[in-house]
């Protein structure tokens, strides 16, 4: 980013209202604004900070203190223990890990089912996409001729570029997630932990000019700011961001004109008492009438927290948020950066969810007083305690007891067994067992860590159905707060498809599973494109899949279902990697037995062809024997006759020889080409001359046997006919 210096206005410039115009093209609103006007921007601010905290506290009743809960949640999960003297010091104190073990079941359920691999996000199409026709001049759509010769017509955009579009841009925004935005699976991960425990947690999207990219942060609910009846992020009149900075990064930002330039107040702390230490800042969304028409716009400013100084007011919102009527602005669309990831909504209607902290909160005390004393008990019963004796005297009051302890009693006379009395300890009691066991069952039902959830096997003959359906049953409330997280991550991911159409380069390459591509922020800019989650938010947990995968078995076979997609849908229930790798089937290699019978079949054919042109060739010669033998007695009629068959023959018996050799006769398709016609007369004897005054020379005879026959070089097809 090109870094700009704070200008001085002149003072009238400054008093004036600003247009739309000047807003939206300001870096810095700072360098436009009366530094009074400034000053009290940021007085309010830091006013209504304080406004939206104490709406959060109730110091007369520490239950009805928000943050104050917030914290015991947290101190619950990481069992946080506090000293403990009673009933004596060194007592019991252990904590059962009844809500960690909920947040750690949850979340190992979540995230991989959020973070699949590389599939995140896919793009869904919004409308009609069969493709635009071009048209010519006269309207009519422009036609070209097909691989099949057909018309067809031409595309100005062809059917399913949407689909194309979109699915380029699921693989860009899964890419971004995974390897360009640095840390967000890192903060997914956190995020599914922190959410079943706290009940809400935030997450801000947005484009960070010093690093020319897009951002994602992790924010937890106490660090987000907001009113706590606000019925949401969009209702809300204002929200605050706690943001904390190095003084490193915050000299960056005044470098680059991103910030104005203050003075920095020692920000050394109880937590860290360095040079170094983080100095606080609010970034607030708020509404302010910076253009005096009585309607405020939304804005975001950034002041320090100790002073409320301002470094930096930004328009939050761009032009197409803007909507006017009768010359004047009606309303104001606000761009979003923040997410909130909701667990349960709270009964009372508050902003801030609850989660399992708050479900637990009084059953897990109870747990742990419970376990504590049957631990107590046991103790003792082993230590075991008592009086001795030493004479009768004994001083009255009050007797207490440490693990081991005998007291000293006088006792007048009598043997040493009667000077000594140990106390009835009857050790744990049964009765808090049972109740203890029916406070774990409790705990495991609100949420939902039932035993076919963590692991425990089923029966062996338990059908796929049955475990199916305990699963569904058991896996209900977290079902429920799975489509919670679903629903957030979506509208997570339309705020970065925001982001990308705004300040994406016109080019971008991108390498998702070792596949380049390329995308443009063109690609983003029309709204026929919608983005979602991959993840199914029925589909909680491996188990459920695995299950579902059984169901689908029997079917495996069926002629009345979709092969390929049950075994994809089975591949993809139990987890196999690469599933299209899987139903890739290679052809068929040729069966070797198959491969000799046809061999053999080749050569048989061969064999009998080869027959058969001995044959032909055998009755061919016999023919023309017996027409030549026949000639010089006068059978004119019975010679043509037996020539033309012994020709036929002949011709037959090279037609085969050309099937044989794999070439085609002319005129016939799929037949053998033209065989060249064997010369001479085939054996026959010469035409006697033609008696005289013929003109052929003929002796009353059609044409010679020798002129246009077979021995000529004539038509084979020509038929011998005897002349009346």
């Amino acid at each position: 980013m090109k870094a700009t210096a704070l200008t001085i206005v002149d003072e009238q410039d400054a008093n004036r209202p600003l247009s739309i115009e000047e807003i939206l093209g300001a870096d810095n609103l700072i360098e436009l604004l009366p530094e009074q006007d400034v000053s009290k921007i940021g007085f309010r601010c830091l006013q209504e900070f304080e406004y939206d905290l104490a709406s959060r506290r109730n110091p007369s009743d520490d239950s009805q203190d928000w943050e104050k809960r917030y914290d015991r949640y947290l101190d619950i999960a990481m069992q946080v223990r506090a000293a403990k003297t009673f009933p004596w010091p060194g007592a019991a104190n252990i904590k059962l890990p009844i809500l960690t073990t909920a947040a750690v079941q949850f979340q190992a359920r979540a995230y991989p089912a959020i973070v699949d691999g590389s599939n995140l996000v896919k793009g869904r199409v919004l409308g009609d996409d069969s493709g635009v026709a071009a048209k010519g001049p006269d309207g009519q759509p422009v036609m070209q001729p097909g691989e099949d010769g057909q018309p067809i017509p031409m595309w100005e955009v062809p059917p399913g570029a949407k689909q194309a579009r979109a699915d380029r841009i699921g693989e860009h925004m899964t890419w971004q997630l995974l390897y360009d935005m640095k840390g967000w699976e890192e903060d997914t991960d956190r995020l599914l932990l922190m959410l079943p425990i706290v009940g809400c947690v935030f997450r801000k999207t947005w484009f960070d000019q010093i690093l020319g990219r897009n951002v994602s942060r992790l924010i937890t609910a106490k660090d987000f700011v907001v009113n706590y009846w606000a019925a949401s992020i969009e209702e809300a009149p204002r929200f605050t961001h706690i943001l904390r900075f190095y003084p490193h990064e915050i000299e960056e930002r005044m470098r680059t004109g991103l910030w104005a330039t203050i003075t920095l107040p020692d920000g050394r702390s109880e937590k860290d008492d360095s040079d170094t230490a983080p100095i606080d800042f609010l970034e607030q969304c708020c509404r302010l009438d910076l253009d005096g028409d009585g309607y405020p716009e939304p804005y975001v400013v950034t002041v320090l927290r100790e002073s409320g100084k301002v470094v930096r007011i930004a328009p939050c919102f761009d032009a197409e948020g803007v909507t006017i009527i009768n010359g004047k602005v009606a309303k104001i669309e606000p761009k979003s950066y923040f997410t909130k990831y909701g667990f349960i909504p709270s009964p009372d209607g508050a902003f801030y969810d609850i989660g399992f902290g708050a479900l637990l909160d009084d059953i897990t005390a109870a747990i742990d007083t419970v376990t504590n004393q049957l631990l107590d008990a046991g103790a003792l019963q082993n230590a075991q305690g008592g009086f001795v004796g030493n004479g009768v005297t004994m001083k009255s009051g009050n007797l207490s007891f440490r693990l081991g302890e005998w007291k000293r009693v006088d006792v007048t006379g009598g043997s040493l067994k009667d000077n000594i009395f140990p106390m009835n300890l009857p050790g744990p009691s049964a009765v808090l067992f049972n109740l203890l066991e029916m406070l774990i069952s409790h705990a495991k039902e609100i949420t939902s860590v039932q035993d076919i959830l963590t692991g425990a096997g089923q029966g062996v003959n338990t059908p796929a159905t049955t475990v199916l359906a305990q699963i569904e049953q058991a896996t209900k409330v977290m079902t429920a707060i799975f489509k919670r997280v679903h629903r957030s991550f979506s509208n997570e991911l339309r705020i970065l498809f925001g982001l990308n159409r705004d300040h994406l380069d016109e080019k971008a390459y991108y390498a998702l599973t070792d596949q380049p591509g390329q995308i443009g922020r063109a690609d983003y800019q029309d709204k026929d494109i919608d983005v979602i989650p991959v993840s199914d938010p029925t589909m909680v947990n491996d188990a459920q899949k695995a299950a579902r995968a059984a169901v689908l078995q029997p079917f495996i076979n069926d002629p009345l279902t979709n092969q390929e997609e049950i075994r994809r849908r089975i591949f993809t229930g139990t987890g196999q990697p690469d599933v299209e790798a899987l139903l890739k089937v290679p052809p068929p290699q040729p069966d070797p037995k198959l491969l000799l019978d046809t061999m053999k079949q080749h050569n048989e054919r061969d064999s009998t062809l080869a027959d058969i042109r001995a044959k032909d060739a055998a009755a061919a010669n016999s023919l023309a024997a017996a027409a030549a033998a026949l000639q010089p007695i006068g059978f004119e009629p019975a010679v043509a006759t037996l020539a033309g068959a012994a020709m036929k023959m002949g011709i037959d018996a090279s037609r085969q020889t050309g099937m044989d050799d794999g070439t085609q006769t002319a005129g016939q398709p799929g037949g053998n080409g033209p065989v060249e016609e064997p010369t001479g007369n085939a054996g026959l004897p010469p035409p006697s001359p033609g008696a005289e005054g013929e003109p052929d020379g003929s002796m009353g005879v059609g044409p010679a046997l020798g002129g246009g026959g077979a021995g000529t070089g004539g038509d084979a097809d020509q038929t011998l006919e005897p002349v009346a």
